[in-house]
C-alpha cells in the first residue's frame, strides 16, 4: 500500500492523519454515543459508517482534500475526526469544500476541536485558497460557537432531509 493521500498535520497536542482501517473500531465507538449523533440525524449502521469514512479517504483523490483522524499525542487515542469534503447536498455550494467535525464527548471542552480545525483551516488557506462551507443544525450551539471562533458566518438557511439547516461560509485568510 502506498502513502496515504492525507497530509499529516501536527499541533501542540494533536496529530491529524488520514484514516486507516485500524481506526474504524474507535471511530465507530464514538459515533455510537447518543450525544454525538444528536445533531447528525439517526445513527448510521456499521456498514453506512464504513462507507462514509472510506468515502472521506476517496475525497483526497477526487477533490484534493478530505478527512483527518484526530489523535491525542499524550495517549495516542483517537478522539475525533474532521475534514473537508464535497457532499453534493444540492443546497448551494456543491463542488466546494465543506468542513465538518465530530469529537468524542469525553474529549470536548478542552479546546481540541478548535486546535484541530485551526490546523486544517491553516492548511486549506495555504493549499486551497478557497471559501470553506459548513452546515450546522440551528439548535447545535456548541458547533456554532466553534464555527464563529474559526471565522465562519451564517449566510443562509436551507432544508436538508426535511429539517432546517444553517449554511455558513468562511473566506480564506491571506
Amino acid at each position: 500500500m502506498g502513502a496515504h493521500p492525507a497530509p499529516v498535520l501536527t499541533t501542540e497536542r494533536l496529530i491529524l492523519r488520514g484514516f486507516v482501517a485500524e481506526d474504524f473500531v474507535a471511530k465507530q465507538a464514538i459515533m455510537e454515543k447518543p450525544e454525538v449523533h444528536r445533531y447528525l440525524g439517526s445513527p448510521m449502521t456499521r456498514s453506512e459508517h464504513w462507507r462514509r469514512v472510506v468515502s472521506a479517504v476517496g475525497q483526497w483523490i477526487v477533490r484534493g482534500y478530505g478527512g483527518w483522524m484526530v489523535v491525542r499525542q499524550s495517549d495516542d487515542r483517537l478522539i475525533g475526526d474532521l475534514g473537508l469534503f464535497d457532499a453534493q447536498r444540492g443546497i448551494g455550494f456543491d463542488g466546494e469544500p465543506e468542513m465538518g467535525w465530530i469529537f468524542d464527548p469525553e474529549a470536548q471542552g478542552r479546546g481540541y476541536a478548535r486546535e484541530a480545525c485551526e490546523a486544517v483551516l491553516d492548511w486549506a488557506d495555504r493549499e486551497l485558497c478557497r471559501d470553506i462551507w459548513a452546515i450546522i443544525e440551528p439548535a447545535n450551539r456548541p458547533s456554532f460557537a466553534l464555527a464563529e471562533k474559526l471565522g465562519f458566518a451564517v449566510v443562509d438557511r436551507a432544508e436538508l432531509n426535511g429539517e432546517p439547516i444553517d449554511i455558513l461560509k468562511r473566506v480564506p485568510r491571506p
